[in-house]
């Protein structure tokens, strides 16, 4: 029983144009990865006969597989990519259930895509940072320019058209003094499901500490404490019903419920998921891309013997290795020393998870109300059962 319930929750991040994308965000990770293979990253495509091979094997080794379309901009492969992996997905699914999530910036999408998420079911998150002078700072294309114009014109549009979004807002040194614009931005525009991400990345110019645009520690875990008021208030207690989704707090909810949560933050261990790269390299993470995270290539190795395999289940682990102040933390079993990659881009940090600190602030501030938050959950399961 065990085996079967980590089989349900494998999931695959494809990446069928590997870091190629059409903008330059300032504090993108993912752009360098095309170094790791010959030639410009724009010849980088996933072929017909790879995407039959990742499908084929998810659904060999996974009861309910769920599928993440990444980048780079995976929309520069073309929706005709996507009807074809939609229908190598029916035939193999052979009525099983799976799940389509597409990661985009948004900009080249128009009402034929719309039509194809929706139809296909896809959950579309889209990159939108909050207003205009947050989101333009750091996100612009290829000549500098910023994107805001586009991409909220795009995610409006997707909206308007009934597929499900939503927004995955990078919270930098800029964007963490303004939860309350971000969010008030987000809800009045209707983009009620929410994901903020933390940046802190190596700085080239420095690789002694983090680089400019990454979010301080202390003012993380100030705009995180802030955040939460706003979507406790926004709570519908009497329903028990959420106005808003803000994936960190919903995961953070099951855990102390006791479920486990879809956020690979509060997990003690990482490993139900694999990166497929364009040409089907397979790696245990997708921030940390690197000959070190390297499983296999899956027309040498299938899926399933990739998720078991040495490699990976040595990488899953890493993240348990934490240190002696992890282990006297009073919130260890929350968070468990956070995301491996956010351990290792500020060298000042040593080892320790650059957002330590934001997560003693918050689950100091945060712990009764969601100890509350699980209790009228529990009562209401009781009652409903």
């Amino acid at each position: 029983m065990i085996i079967n319930r980590a089989v349900r929750k494998r999931s695959i991040l494809i990446k069928p144009v590997g870091s190629f994308c059409n903008l330059q965000c300032d504090y993108c990770f993912y752009l360098e990865k095309h170094r790791l293979y010959e030639g410009p990253s724009s010849k980088h495509r996933m072929s017909d006969a790879t995407v039959e091979k990742l499908v084929k094997d998810m659904f060999d080794c996974s009861d309910a597989p769920t599928f993440i379309w990444h980048g780079g901009e995976p929309t520069l492969m073309g929706r005709e990519f996507f009807v074809k992996a939609a229908a190598i997905q029916r035939y193999y699914a052979k009525g099983r259930p799976y799940s389509n999530a597409i990661q985009t910036n948004g900009t080249l999408l128009n009402e034929e895509w719309a039509l194809f998420f929706k139809n296909e079911n896809f959950l579309v998150g889209i990159s939108l940072d909050g207003p205009e002078h947050i989101h333009d700072l750091y996100r612009k294309d290829k000549q500098g320019s910023g994107t805001f114009l586009q991409v909220f014109e795009k995610a409006k549009m997707l909206l308007n058209k009934g597929v499900p979004l939503n927004v995955l807002a990078a919270v930098n040194n800029y964007s963490v003094k303004y939860p309350e614009k971000i969010y008030k931005f987000f809800v009045k525009n209707k983009f009620t499901f929410m994901q903020f991400a933390p940046v802190v990345e190596s700085d080239p110019q420095n690789p002694g500490s983090a680089a400019p645009y990454s979010a301080d520690a202390r003012d993380y875990g100030i705009f995180l404490n802030r955040l939460f008021k706003l979507w406790v208030r926004d709570f519908d207690f009497k329903n028990l019903k959420q106005k808003t989704s803000v994936r960190f707090f919903d995961a953070l909810i099951k855990k102390y419920v006791g479920m486990t949560p879809d956020h690979c933050i509060f997990q003690k261990i990482c490993g139900n998921s694999l990166v497929a790269e364009h040409n089907g390299d397979l790696f245990s993470c997708d921030y940390l891309v690197s000959k070190d995270t390297y499983v296999g290539n899956v027309h040498e190795i299938s899926l399933g013997k990739a998720f078991l395999s040495e490699s990976h289940i040595a990488f899953s682990r890493r993240k348990a290795a934490f240190g002696a102040e992890c282990q006297a933390c009073r919130w260890l079993d929350l968070c468990y020393g956070g995301c491996i990659k956010d351990r290792i881009r500020d060298p000042c940090d040593e080892g320790q998870n650059h957002f330590c600190k934001s997560y003693k602030i918050f689950f100091k501030q945060a712990d009764k109300q969601l100890t509350k938050f699980a209790e009228l959950y529990r009562q209401f399961y009781m009652n409903n059962n």
